[in-house]
This record gives structure tokens, sequence and C-alpha cells, in this order.
């Protein structure tokens, strides 16, 4: 797995320049390019060359980076049976409702064991990676059809950062 080294106090990223130098950026995207390590104790080695003496969890953090982007779950639906949103007029394509699917889940369904979902503008909008919405995409999909009949379709879209 790959991991970025984020100074903490300047919230900024270690990465290795044109030279194979180390240097800075603010840019998270540019950190993922140019500046991963694919081992936790290589990143830490380097973190303590540039540093001199900064401490793990306090001066730095080593985060794991996922090659798999998280997306939200965009749900197009027909403006009629469409539910009355905050700004949804926003959000209307075509003649196509796009909301996004939200966790409804409370505690106490939480404990039962159970998943609730819900659509939104936006709020609350479910991240999963795609491993997870495969695991999740039977119980979405019943959620959908119960709630929209068969007139949904579904679209995952990356999240950038």
């Amino acid at each position: 797995m790959p991991y970025l080294i984020k100074l903490y106090p300047d919230n900024c990223y270690l990465i290795s320049d044109e030279e194979g130098d180390i240097a800075a950026t603010d840019s998270r995207h540019e950190a993922i390019k140019n500046g991963l390590f694919y081992d936790f104790e290589s990143a830490d080695d380097t973190a303590q060359n540039f540093s001199g003496g900064m401490t793990r969890g306090i001066d730095y953090f080593i985060e794991s980076v996922s090659s798999d982007p998280y997306h939200v779950v965009q749900i197009t639906i027909p403006v009629e049976i469409a539910p009355r949103l905050k700004d949804i007029d926003k959000f209307i394509v075509n003649h196509k409702a796009q909301v996004f699917l939200t966790n409804k889940t409370t505690a106490n369904d939480a404990m039962d064991g159970f998943t609730r979902y819900g659509v939104s503008t936006g709020a609350n909008a479910v991240l999963l990676k795609s491993a997870h919405y495969e695991k999740s995409k039977a119980e979405i999909e019943n959620y959908l059809n119960e709630r929209f009949r068969n007139q949904w379709e579904i679209e995952l879209i990356p999240v950038r950062y």
C-alpha cells in the first residue's frame, strides 16, 4: 500500500523533486503523483532524515493512499417521482433529477444491524469505494426498487481530492 508524508504544522506533503531531493508541496494531488512511498518504514526514514528529529504523530503523519477512489452514488430519476428536496431545481437535467444516495441509519438501527438509505441533493451523501459498493449493491438496489420502482439509474462518480 502506498503512503504519503504530511507535515502537520505546515499542512504540506513531502515529495521527491526532479533531482531526487526531498521537497514540500501544498498539493495533495502532486504528492500522490510524485511523493508516494511504497512501504511505511521508508516513508518514516525519509521524514526523519528530512526533519532532523520530528516526532511521528505530532510533527508529521504517514497516511495510506488507496488507488481506488471514493465514489458518490448518483441516482437519476424522472422529475415526476423526485422527492421534494432543498434546491432540487439545481439538480434537474433533461427532465431527470440527479440526486445522491444518503445514509439515514440511526444509532438504534445500527445496533440492530440495519442500514437505512435515503436520497438528497448532496447532504450526507454516501461515499463508497468500488469494493464496498459491490458488497452493498443488492441492498441499495432493493431500496431504490422499493422507493422508485424500476425508474432509476445509478452512476458512481469518483470524488476528487
